[in-house]
């Protein structure tokens, strides 16, 4: 108990065995997840050198889960969120497998192979994102909530702070395949840990029986017609589409802007990572959901600030610490948006609207990435960048007002209720 007090909410939210077996699946799942978009991004620029094409790659990785991530969404709630999560992660963990065998043995292997394959290893993904959000509220106590979304975000980056160190030592010294392998193991001790979880609350379907198509449009209709996850939706949305696809392009800053040489992604992947483990264990800490409203604007308005430092950088003792701040506010401004999600969503749509969440903020990135390594291509890598910065503030500058009226019913949870009234 003295431990559980002494680690504020993170010592609360390890006082669950679901949470603690949950944790220890994912944390591996989380570091080969990095190591593996380590090896792409490596893999691709040493094939092209070219910012489309790392764009191109982001895109294969992340759009399956932009337009799948929703049917994710529906089927979690339809036939369970735990089942789902147990068969799509052992697809993705096939996929990085499948992968990681064509780098070892197939000389052959283009670009284009990579992003077909990374395809379909998105693919998989949008159907374990939703419902591993979703499963979570149902394995800890409601008031512990904000701590296990804060904690299991920090573990999520705390993987980006130590995956590219272990990545690149992967790459140097075993392969670029092994590195890939190493993400089919992470997602396969994951499964292994799944069936050990006892669920304590599974949320009740509501009304009769419709189908896939009626169920995904109550799930979009609820989350539209909500105001406050509406709002929050929005601010999930501005730093998907301008500040994370930053760390796309670290491969193309790295060598065409700061001339690190080797190793330069990974000490900029690493610096992003920092900081937003940082980020989420500042939430999980907190272990609450007052005040997150608060938190959630200044995040988003620091983290585009730090954007346009980095955008404008030329020196790596600048670049480095902006990152950080980056990377702090990104998780800061996600975890307080999701986990104000979770405090006002119906629980018998969860998975959906949670699905539309995970969506935006996984396949954002992806479509901004193509848009900025595109326009990269054109006139840089450091002006795409800077403009996105912009267009995030002048968004955050009008909806900022609207997200301050809605606080105590956001922090309550006072405008829960049933879809779509």
């Amino acid at each position: 108990m003295a431990l559980a007090i002494s680690m504020g909410g993170i010592g609360t939210a390890f006082q669950s065995r679901n949470f603690k077996i949950f944790w220890w699946g994912q944390l591996n799942l989380s570091l080969g997840a990095w190591v593996y978009r380590l090896a792409i991004a490596y893999m691709i620029w040493d094939l092209t050198h070219s910012t489309a094409w790392l764009g191109i790659a982001a895109a294969a990785q992340m759009v399956p889960i932009l337009l799948l991530c929703p049917v994710g969404g529906v089927c979690a709630d339809r036939y369970g969120h735990l089942r789902q999560l147990i068969w799509s992660i052992a697809a993705t963990g096939i996929s990085g497998f499948a992968l990681g065998l064509m780098a070892w043995f197939y000389t052959g292997l283009t670009a284009e192979w990579i992003v077909a394959l990374s395809a379909l290893n998105g693919c998989s993904r949008a159907f374990s994102i939703s419902s591993r959000q979703a499963l979570l509220p149902a394995l800890v106590e409601p008031g512990c909530l904000p701590a296990a979304v804060g904690f299991n975000s920090a573990t999520y980056y705390a993987a980006n702070f130590a995956g590219p160190m272990l990545g690149w030592a992967f790459i140097e010294f075993l392969g670029v395949g092994a590195a890939l392998s190493y993400f089919g193991i992470g997602a396969f001790i994951a499964v292994a840990t799944l069936p050990m979880l006892k669920p304590e609350r599974q949320p009740a379907r509501t009304g009769a029986r419709t189908n896939l198509l009626q169920d995904l449009a109550e799930g979009m209709r609820y989350a539209a017609t909500h105001k406050g996850i509406r709002l929050m939706i929005l601010m999930v949305a501005v730093m998907a589409l301008f500040v994370q696809p930053a760390l796309e392009m670290l491969a193309s800053v790295a060598a065409q802007v700061l001339q690190m040489g080797d190793g330069g992604l990974a000490k900029l992947a690493t610096a992003f990572g920092c900081g937003a483990m940082s980020g989420g264990l500042v939430i999980a800490w907190r272990g609450r959901n007052e005040g997150l409203t608060r938190m959630l604007l200044r995040g988003v308005v620091t983290g585009l600030c730090s954007l346009v430092v980095f955008s404008l950088s030329n020196t790596v003792w600048l670049s480095i610490p902006a990152l950080y701040v980056c990377g702090f506010c990104v998780v800061l401004a996600s975890t307080s948006a999701s986990t104000l999600i979770q405090n006002n969503v119906e629980p018998s749509l969860r998975a959906r609207v949670m699905s539309l969440d995970s969506m935006i903020s996984t396949g954002g990135p992806a479509l901004g990435a193509m848009i900025i390594g595109w326009a990269g291509t054109l006139v840089g890598v450091q002006a795409p960048l800077f403009v996105a910065a912009l267009i995030g503030l002048v968004v955050v500058g009008l909806a900022r007002s609207h997200v301050r009226r809605e606080t105590i019913n956001l922090e309550t949870g006072r405008q829960r209720r049933v879809a779509a009234e």
